[in-house]
């Protein structure tokens, strides 16, 4: 992405002589462009997670499993979540945690 022409090709016209605001320009359309993507797969799998989450307790309220088995259910996940994300923490350090949930 050094010449202006290719760089044009991402945004329309390119300038008739170097412009260091049009790659400026094309810069910040590219990384808005990224963070709109990034944000799309998060987005994408949160509606998965959350649907999964309530597939399975759909599931599991037509079973005719009743509540007491419920709970342990519910506190058998947390403690496998806390579990998971105790394991990422210790294995990767709290900063790429912090870095990865976008603190």
């Amino acid at each position: 992405m050094h010449d202006d022409r290719a760089l044009a090709a991402l945004l329309g016209e390119a300038p008739n002589s170097v412009d260091p605001s049009f790659r400026l320009e094309v810069f910040a359309h590219i990384s808005t462009r990224a963070g709109r993507r990034a944000a799309r797969g998060r987005a994408m799998l949160h509606i998965a997670a959350f649907t999964a989450v309530g597939l399975v307790l759909a599931v599991v309220h037509n079973a005719g499993i009743d509540a007491d088995a419920w709970t342990a259910l519910i506190t058998a996940a947390c403690a496998l979540g806390g579990a998971g994300a105790f394991a990422l923490v210790t294995i990767r350090g709290p900063r790429a945690v912090l870095a990865r949930l976008g603190v």
